[in-house]
């Protein structure tokens, strides 16, 4: 009877490993993913009903920096910046990437393989250089604009020094960064609509540009609305450009709202107040994710 025994406790730990196996071999990303990532989110959370500047206890006080953000003008003014950037660059973007990526999908062109190399170059540069190079590019009676403006007798703004200005040359620099990402994503969709259905529109007489408005762009909806979700959501998330070319200046014409916390948090040791600000601008990326899923999918139906 003991050897039976054996057997069976043998075999319940042989299946007792195999199945467990798959959870162990998944088990250090759920660890780092709760050491490194939800256990911050939710730590941040409880942080911002508190009163902490980092070196003392965290203080309970409700919803006293919520109150406070409400009653914040810089705070709004920050979110106001934020989203008047982000529907620019939102744009822009992807005008730009699908007209690169329809010239890049057309017969005639040739070497394509070599121009969307060079078009996604800017993507492996590094945030650093790329503002390095854009101060030089935008640098007063220096700058190379200043230089090509300067040959036709116009004198150029101050490209980094105008509230104006500011925010356009911000936006520019970050469209010229991320268009060719974003136009290998377009091309990929345009890659996938079916070269019989153009045909056929061509042969009942569509011109090109009827092929690509009544064919090829509907085919494009959900590939669209994904990169507008995507570069909405990088939007307003933006902090390495302003703060690398601007400081958030001049005044305050480019200050965002994730350089607000940051500011809050890190320069002026209020990270309660900080964490309440990033929830706040999660709560309007989320509502604003969800706002262009239900138009955008609406129009696709």
């Amino acid at each position: 009877m003991a050897e039976p025994r054996r057997r069976r406790a043998g075999g319940l730990s042989h299946r007792f490993r195999r199945a467990a196996a798959p959870y162990l071999l998944i088990a250090p990303f759920f660890l780092l993913f709760g050491a490194f990532w939800a256990g911050p989110i939710v730590a941040s959370f409880l942080y911002s009903f508190t009163e902490w500047r980092g070196i003392t206890p965290p203080e309970p006080i409700g919803l006293r920096n919520y109150e406070r953000l409400i009653g914040d003008e810089r705070f709004f003014i920050a979110l106001g910046n934020t989203l008047w950037m982000a529907g620019a660059y939102v744009a822009c973007a992807n005008l730009a990437s699908l007209s690169l990526a329809l010239v890049l999908d057309a017969g005639w062109v040739r070497l394509r393989h070599v121009f969307r190399t060079a078009f996604f170059l800017p993507m492996t540069i590094s945030m650093v250089v790329s503002a390095v190079i854009f101060q030089l590019i935008y640098a007063g009676d220096i700058g190379l604009i200043a230089k090509l403006l300067a040959v036709v007798g116009i004198e150029g703004p101050a490209w980094l020094r105008d509230p104006a200005t500011a925010p356009l040359a911000i936006v520019a620099m970050r469209v010229w960064r991320t268009m060719g990402y974003y136009a290998i994503i377009y091309l990929a969709g345009l890659q996938a609509v079916s070269a019989d259905l153009k045909e056929a529109a061509r042969l009942d007489g569509a011109s090109e540009w009827q092929v690509i408005r009544h064919v090829t762009l509907p085919a494009l909806k959900p590939v669209a609305l994904f990169c507008v979700v995507l570069t909405s959501i990088s939007a307003l998330e933006m902090f390495d450009e302003p703060m690398i070319l601007t400081q958030g200046g001049p005044g305050d014409a480019t200050l965002t709202a994730v350089m607000f916390v940051y500011q809050q948090g890190f320069q002026f040791l209020e990270l309660g107040y900080a964490a309440a600000a990033s929830y706040v601008l999660t709560l309007v990326i989320v509502m604003i994710s969800i706002a262009q899923k239900l138009w955008l999918g609406e129009k696709e139906r």
